[in-house]
């Protein structure tokens, strides 16, 4: 009953890891065609950090959603690369609710040049995707690292770095 149990849980957070990885990885990938159009112009569109933040977040974004959807992916840092993603999640939702709290509507620039997404839409994916770092980020090393590259890396490094790996 345990293994059965046991093997449900890797297949769980495997499915939640790889989910993960493709909306992120995606979502770096649009903005990464464009850097200037799709990320730093999503952010200055927002109109709630200062100007002085909003460009350097626009251009560290992708970058960030991408080394935290490689984490996921290769199964290297998948603690800190869920909380990364569930902190990401959690920015993306109050940024929106603030705009609509503003009577506002635009384009959120998720997917960049994959399509235009309203912020109305997307807000909707905010929550789950949290809910799935969240459980990606709390479950079992063994459980989160099943069938992860980052398995083949010294177990040294991976007992050094235990709390974000």
């Amino acid at each position: 009953m345990i293994d059965s149990r046991k093997k449900t849980a890797k297949i769980v957070v495997l499915c939640f890891r790889l989910i993960l990885a493709v909306v992120f990885l995606a979502a770096a990938f649009g903005k990464l065609v464009d850097i200037e159009r799709y990320s730093v112009n999503a952010v200055y569109f927002f109109v709630i950090l200062p100007v002085s933040l909003a460009r350097p977040f626009g251009l560290a974004l992708p970058f960030v959603e991408l080394l935290c959807g490689l984490g996921l992916l290769f199964g290297v840092l998948t603690r800190l690369s869920a909380l990364g993603i569930g902190l990401l999640s959690l920015s993306f939702f109050i940024a929106k609710a603030i705009v609509f709290s503003h009577g506002r509507s635009v384009n959120c620039g998720c997917f960049g040049a994959f399509g235009d997404t309203l912020a109305s839409v997307t807000i909707f994916l905010d929550l789950p995707v949290m809910l799935l770092a969240v459980v990606v980020m709390w479950a079992s090393s063994d459980v989160r690292h099943w069938k992860a590259v980052g398995n083949l890396l010294p177990k040294r490094w991976r007992e050094r770095l235990r709390f974000i790996w």
